[in-house]
């Protein structure tokens, strides 16, 4: 009988230390793909529920920044300017004529971006004027809105638009709205609205007057 030689049995070692770590490491795998899996679908599950109890609570409130605020959670915050664009139009069903998403919202300033679709076109397929006065109406509400209490109001008393451009592709609008610091109730608030496109040439610039119902000065 044939006695294994010292290199054969360090060969035969070596590759049974092989398919040891081999099967080590593929054990490692499965177990940290399961974890990884289930970890994934948690966030997903999470997300998903906070997404949908959110847009249930919040989609009947008139206060925009509180809206926004509590959308800034962790994941949900990557879906905030869907969200977000989904409660306006339940708020205000006119906004979902146009594609507008709001891009940043803090009390009295407002910026948003609406997208050029064709249903927003008119004959000559450029952007309506119409679109852009309700772009220019939707993002000035949100300013102005962003800076009242639960109690008060704000109506709406006179707009008027001056168009410079010809509007195509991407636009933006920005809107800045205070509130006088002394002024009594219904006194006319101006505001303006400007909006540019992708060279950031002004496209059109809106003028909105506001008559603001303050219930809690008077309180």
């Amino acid at each position: 009988m044939a006695v294994p030689s010292n290199q054969g049995l360090l060969a035969a070692a070596f590759s049974e230390h092989i398919n040891a770590s081999l099967n080590l490491i593929r054990v490692a795998l499965e177990l940290e793909w399961t974890i990884l899996t289930r970890f994934i679908v948690g966030v997903a599950v999470a997300t998903f529920l906070s997404v949908v109890y959110l847009s249930l609570s919040l989609r009947n409130s008139k206060q925009p920044l509180v809206v926004w605020e509590k959308l800034n959670r962790p994941m949900v915050k990557l879906f905030r300017a869907w969200i977000f664009a989904t409660l306006l139009r339940n708020v205000n069903p006119f906004s979902g004529s146009i594609d507008v998403r709001v891009s940043t919202l803090s009390k009295g300033f407002c910026t948003g971006i609406m997208r050029d679709r064709k249903t927003t076109h008119n004959q000559y397929k450029r952007i309506s004027p119409m679109a852009l006065a309700t772009f220019a109406e939707t993002v000035g509400g949100l300013a102005t809105y962003s800076t009242l209490k639960k109690e008060d109001s704000a109506n709406l008393a006179n707009f008027s638009i001056e168009y410079m451009k010809t509007a195509r592709g991407l636009l933006t609008a920005s809107s800045e709205f205070k509130i006088p610091a002394e002024g009594s109730t219904n006194e006319p608030v101006e505001q303006e609205v400007v909006i540019k496109d992708r060279m950031l040439d002004t496209v059109a610039v809106a003028k909105l007057v506001w008559l603001l119902e303050q219930k809690s000065k008077e309180q």
